[in-house]
């Protein structure tokens, strides 16, 4: 197996552990699926990877992913949504935490130099008004 798929298969059994979420609720993808069930859900987003570095041996790999966390519920009873923002930014708060500047998986991928993790958008007006999705920029650099 590639690196890539490596560390989104360690990425997605962790994204479920710590979310408390099922494991099907987690899912990597050029696409989001459609949101059908209540709750969380977290879609992993592969953007391109680029080399870093001078010639010779100094060579590093970034692997970018967005990680698109996903909230399907019906809105409180004000309509403002604001337990969903919430529980949103909770759940993203929780990731960046979990994941900026460590070296998770680090026995799975010892290629794993660090982490970096940075918030890319929030979207509390999805359209569908039971749906929010926030998402975070998550770097991993292979060497």
């Amino acid at each position: 197996m590639s690196f890539h798929d490596d560390l989104v298969l360690q990425l997605r059994a962790d994204l479920a552990q710590a979310l408390s979420v099922p494991a099907i609720a987690v899912y990597a993808g050029r696409e989001p699926q459609k949101v059908t069930r209540q709750g969380l859900e977290v879609w992993i987003l592969p953007l391109q990877t680029e080399q870093r570095g001078r010639g010779g041996g100094d060579q590093v790999k970034v692997h970018p992913y967005e990680l698109h966390v996903r909230l399907k519920a019906r809105r409180e009873g004000d309509k403002t949504g604001a337990a969903q923002l919430d529980t949103v930014r909770q759940a993203l708060e929780t990731l960046r935490q979990r994941y900026d500047g460590t070296r998770p998986f680090a026995s799975a991928l010892p290629s794993l130099i660090a982490v970096q993790v940075e918030e890319a958008s929030l979207d509390d007006d999805a359209g569908d008004d039971d749906l929010l999705d926030g998402a975070l920029l998550l770097r991993a650099l292979e060497r």
